[in-house]
């Protein structure tokens, strides 16, 4: 019986180290090939929500025995020791990879300390018909309170590339995310002809890491602290710039790097997804192989080939490499940018019959070149692309060229004395920075700072005061003057049932891009662009009257999560037919904390609720 278990133990261990996925994950029953004949599975996951640690004691020797590192429960990150969360104590969580209409049914045990509710949102999905699934605390669901269980069910309609992560507090940005793969049958992926193998384990998720947790991070940035927001990228939860010594002998190691394997002559498709949870874009690279985009966002789009994408939080890419190179080890590289500039890490690209151990020759510290889409500053160079230049890989299934609604939303950062508890208006207001402090601004759309409310809206919206709702008329009919005073409120935008809609994101700020998230929708991007500091609403209607901004109407490429560049704007289009309560926000962690956020309304019946709903409100 021993060695039965020892020999399971020794498998799970090279399985993980292989791949970057746990056996478990790829083993799971419904892995598997998906045909058009097949009915759909029933696809089962059992999940404990929980506060841990990095570097526990259940990695033993890591890193200097690198075979410690792949442990169970193990989660290495950099070889640093600090407190994480995280699903069944890994980082990344486990990996859900089903076929497009199987039953998904995520068991959450909530064990988290301090008593910190919990809610699993699952980021790409539009949740039709499942609509209190979404796994937003206080717009979708009360939260998951600690010690409690809930199990989310839904039918994973929609193929691609997507994501999970917790929707509570800071838990995304130390830890709770992992990969959702939906794939189809052959025939219904229009690009399927342009790659020979789908492997589960070319899957990869990039977010930063910080030594400090991020609510260090982000109260002291609120209150005026200078603090280092990251130490480092993690490829698949590894990271390789931080030297351990061991006290006994003071040998160093590092953790090893996130390998992928790879055979000569045939073309693989991965999957990206960028999981930061602070201002960062990741540039990833392979050496010496192009990449063909071929989704975004889980959209398939046509083949656009690129050396490098810029990876915002919230965003997935898919594209093909030919493996047509010489058989050697290949460096994947993550550039940081904007607020992770100065870190960069790297993976393995290892072809078949390379040896083990081995590393490629080329210096790992250069920044990779060449032509870059979906530039991090959202300025178009010679080489460079914007997403909305892309086109859709499907036939489209709806005509949007006509509007019945439009939005205008401003992105901006702005200093209110009083707003989110930063400035005090007498002991401390912006107006007193001299160098004595830092002022720290509060982020807004239309000048209005979101508040979560106190009940989920999609239940009991109408419990809610009618003092705490607003938008931007409401608050010009209050002679509310939301340019010099604090506006916070829950900023809501009715809509009406079947409208389409369409949203123009004018960023007036040239330092900051926003990588914007909408839930229930992907929106069709039709179009986009860099003008000059502190663009206004104001000037692209201007433009636009005189017939100088382009749209994008034949067959624009749609996205769920979009990088509105700094000093321009971006333009896109949805029918409103998901009815429900939508969060759309600034995907950015902290900047959904100072206000970067809002809730569309859109018309229409959905289904009950479940009956083993989370509780938070009175009967």
């Amino acid at each position: 019986m021993e060695i039965v278990y020892l020999l399971g133990f020794v498998l799970i261990l090279i399985g993980s180290a292989s791949s970057g996925y746990w056996l478990d994950d790829l083993a799971h029953p419904c892995v598997r090939k998906c045909k058009a004949d097949r009915e759909p599975m029933t696809c089962e996951y059992d999940w404990t929500v929980e506060s841990y640690y990095s570097m526990s004691r259940a990695c033993y020797q890591c890193p200097f025995n690198e075979f410690d590192c792949h442990r169970p429960h193990c989660i290495p990150m950099a070889g640093y020791a600090r407190p994480v969360y995280s699903v069944n104590r890994r980082l990344p969580g486990p990996s859900i990879q089903v076929c497009e209409n199987d039953v998904i049914k995520v068991h959450v045990h909530n064990r988290m300390q301090n008593e910190e509710g919990e809610a699993i949102h699952w980021h790409g999905l539009h949740m039709r018909g499942s609509q209190h699934m979404d796994g937003v605390p206080h717009i979708t669901q009360c939260p998951i309170n600690a010690g409690h269980d809930f199990t989310y069910e839904f039918t994973a309609k929609l193929p691609g590339t997507h994501w999970w992560h917790s929707h509570a507090g800071n838990h995304r940005a130390d830890g709770v995310f992992g990969s959702f793969i939906v794939r189809q049958s052959p025939g219904a992926d229009p690009n399927r002809k342009l790659y020979d193998r789908d492997d589960p384990s070319h899957v990869i998720l990039i977010n930063e890491w910080a030594k400090a947790m991020t609510s260090t991070i982000d109260l002291a940035t609120f209150h005026g602290v200078t603090i280092n927001p990251t130490d480092g990228i993690l490829i698949n939860g590894r990271g390789t710039n931080q030297i351990v010594t061991r006290p006994s002998d003071n040998t160093t190691a590092t953790v090893d790097h996130h390998i992928v394997y790879v055979k000569s002559g045939l073309r693989y498709r991965f999957r990206v997804i960028g999981a930061a949870g602070n201002m960062c874009a990741f540039v990833i690279s392979i050496d010496d192989h192009q990449l063909k985009v071929i989704a975004m966002d889980g959209a398939p789009v046509a083949p656009f080939d690129v050396d490098r994408i810029a990876v915002f939080s919230g965003e997935r890419y898919d594209f093909v490499i030919a493996a047509d190179q010489p058989p050697t080890n290949y460096w994947i590289r993550v550039a940081g940018e904007l607020s992770c500039v100065e870190d960069q890490e790297v993976g393995i690209l290892r072809y078949a019959g390379t040896p083990t151990g081995s590393k490629p020759d080329a210096d790992r510290s250069t920044r990779a070149q060449g032509s870059l889409l979906n530039p991090y500053d959202g300025r178009i160079t010679p080489g460079s692309t914007y997403v909305s230049d892309l086109t859709d890989a499907e036939e489209k299934q709806d005509d949007l060229s006509h509007v019945d609604v439009t939005h205008y939303l401003e992105l901006n950062t702005v200093l209110r004395n009083g707003a989110k508890g930063l400035h005090h208006p007498v002991f401390y207001p912006y107006e007193a920075d001299n160098g004595a402090f830092h002022s720290t601004p509060i982020v807004v759309i239309n000048n209005i700072s979101y508040v979560f409310p106190d009940v989920p809206l999609l239940t009991h919206w109408r419990d809610v005061k009618r003092a705490s709702w607003c938008n931007e008329d409401s608050l010009r009919t209050s002679g509310k003057d939301c340019i010099h005073e604090a506006c916070e409120c829950i900023h809501r935008i009715d809509i009406k049932y079947n409208q389409v809609v369409e949203l123009v994101f004018v960023n007036p700020n040239a330092v900051s891009a926003h990588p914007m998230h909408i839930h229930g929708y992907n929106l069709e991007i039709v179009g986009m662009d860099q003008m000059w500091n502190y663009f206004t609403i104001e000037d692209f209607k201007r433009l636009d009257a005189q017939g100088k901004i382009k749209r994008n109407l034949k067959n624009p490429p749609r996205k769920d999560s979009f990088m509105v560049p700094g000093a321009g704007y971006l333009i896109a289009r949805f029918r409103a037919n998901n009815p429900g309560w939508w969060l759309m926000h600034c995907h950015i962690n902290s900047h959904l904390k100072l206000g970067m956020g809002m809730v569309f309304h859109v018309e229409g019946d959905v289904p009950p609720p479940p009956a083993n709903m989370p509780v938070c409100t009175h009967p």
